[in-house]
């Protein structure tokens, strides 16, 4: 996934930011989702935070998330809670029996899948935009199936897809037969400027937007079981996390990406 003799200290290229994309931070859904917390009621709060800690044993990401509810901290909340709560807030409004509710079955909801989607298509992808909305539809299939093996394995790829044609788009990698090339050679050290990892990607797509860090999805160290893992996963080392759980976060992952991108302005 990264070269081992990559330098991870060196320097990387700065290009002025954007101010239009700076003020995309606060965006709609983050909006939404912090007022939601802000203002939601007990009963609610305690029904989510029961849930996540259900799931800890199959997951500790979910711990991770669940800590973050239920502890007050001077951080800000993470992306992908944020994103959480905003369909927390969704569920609440739309389910008939919440008292029954099961978190993993968000995912399998009209809500969250047109949700997802509509983010989806309100990015500008190019070339694969209509072919990549397939692929996401059919992961819907693989959880409604219990398919988590390749449920999540194609989650993992659709996430540094979607990020690369963004960068494509955005103007900052070109695609050179099978090689991506770093356009404004941001990241240091690689041979003919070519990008072969997403810690590369992660990198470039910083220099549009700082928030691109942010994003759990994007986060290449080892603070949780879920980014540390991915490497082993997807190249058939770890075959001991295709989980209903694992496939559920990387759901609200890859929503929180694309609501993110969707944002971005050239």
């Amino acid at each position: 996934m990264i070269d081992d003799d990559f330098d991870f200290d060196q320097p990387v290229t700065r290009i002025k930011q954007n101010a239009d994309n700076q003020k995309q931070l606060g965006s709609h859904i983050l909006k939404t989702a912090e007022q939601y917390l802000a203002s939601m009621g007990s009963r609610p709060h305690a029904q989510l935070l029961e849930s996540l800690r259900q799931l800890e044993s199959e997951d500790p990401y979910f711990a991770v998330m669940a800590n973050q509810l239920e502890y007050e901290s001077d951080e800000p909340m993470a992306n992908d809670v944020l994103n959480l709560l905003y369909f927390w807030q969704m569920a609440n409004q739309k389910e008939a029996a919440m008292v029954e509710f099961q978190l993993p079955t968000l995912i399998q909801t009209d809500y969250f899948q047109a949700a997802l989607l509509e983010a989806y298509d309100a990015m500008d992808l190019g070339t694969f935009q209509a072919q990549r909305r397939s692929v996401i539809e059919e992961t819907f299939k693989l959880y409604q199936q219990q398919c988590y093996a390749g449920c999540i394995t194609v989650i993992y790829g659709q996430i540094e897809g979607i990020l690369t044609d963004a960068l494509i788009e955005h103007g900052y990698l070109q695609q050179n037969q099978t090689k991506f090339v770093d356009v404004y050679k941001i990241v240091p050290g690689l041979k003919g400027h070519e990008v072969k990892s997403l810690w590369h990607k992660v990198k470039i797509a910083s220099e549009i937007n700082p928030y691109f860090l942010s994003l759990e999805a994007l986060k290449m160290d080892t603070s949780s079981s879920v980014t540390a893992s991915r490497h082993n996963m997807v190249h058939g080392a770890d075959v001991t996390h295709f989980t209903q759980a694992r496939s559920f976060i990387l759901f609200i992952w890859l929503f929180a990406v694309i609501s993110f991108i969707s944002t971005l302005k050239r």
